[in-house]
């Protein structure tokens, strides 16, 4: 069994306790996703968002469902109104999912959909430039099996947040490549937040610590040679 996680690993172990298990993750194309773009092309995206020079910006890639938390992040999104009331800031929801409208609602009752783009489903060739402009990549997720939109925000050059569960932690390590957020914990999500927007020192140390591991560990070309590996062991 090939497993993509150790949370998984764990998982496959419990359901088939003789099976040989091994950990071969998900990688991300280092190439596309640490690609350099212009100042035109990235102020470009900028204005057709509607985001303002100055403005931060929070971005968020999953599908709209109960289990990547957005409805935390949104209801993070209202605390933050108060906690910086000087910053302004966008948050980016990419993706589509039955809770759509489930959370714009939810955003228009917490006060913060002036505040939210729900972007909807972008081609996945335009994922770089919409992390390129981003300043933290969050998804309080409920439940993970890895979560390779984390690893490519890392790739970009993106400090992530996310929760402790599932294989998250195989590659967030709390303060180093990332910050970890309590689950369904909108309050310290929010504090999470702050932290990355407000520290340009925890900011740039998570983003170097996190780009060096996705190069080292969830290069595609590493992981191919480790299936090549396991494969020809047994053949």
């Amino acid at each position: 069994i090939i497993a993509i996680s150790n949370y998984l690993k764990d998982y496959s172990r419990k359901i088939n306790k003789k099976a040989k298990i091994v950990v071969i993750p998900n990688g991300v194309d280092i190439d596309t996703f640490s690609r350099e773009y212009s100042y035109g092309e990235l102020s470009e995206l900028a204005d057709k968002l509607g985001i303002k020079p100055g403005e931060k910006v929070i971005t968020s890639i999953s599908r709209l469902v109960p289990k990547n938390g957005v409805d935390i992040l949104l209801q993070a999104a209202g605390i933050l109104n108060y906690k910086l009331p000087t910053t302004n800031y966008k948050l980016l929801i990419i993706g589509d999912g039955e809770q759509k409208d489930e959370l714009i609602t939810l955003a228009e009752e917490l006060g913060v959909f002036r505040n939210v783009i729900f972007v909807g489903s972008i081609n996945r060739a335009e994922l770089p430039k919409y992390l390129k402009i981003s300043d933290v990549f969050v998804r309080p997720s409920r439940s993970e099996g890895l979560g390779s939109a984390f690893l490519e925000a890392m790739a970009v050059g993106v400090p992530i947040i996310g929760t402790k569960i599932g294989g998250i932690p195989d590659f967030l390590k709390n303060k180093e490549t990332g910050l970890f957020a309590e689950v369904n914990n909108p309050e310290d999500l929010a504090d999470k937040i702050n932290s990355v927007l407000s520290n340009n020192d925890l900011a740039e140390k998570l983003t170097n610590n996190a780009r060096k591991l996705v190069a080292e560990k969830y290069n595609w070309d590493k992981i191919a040679a480790q299936f090549k590996e396991l494969y020809e062991l047994n053949l």
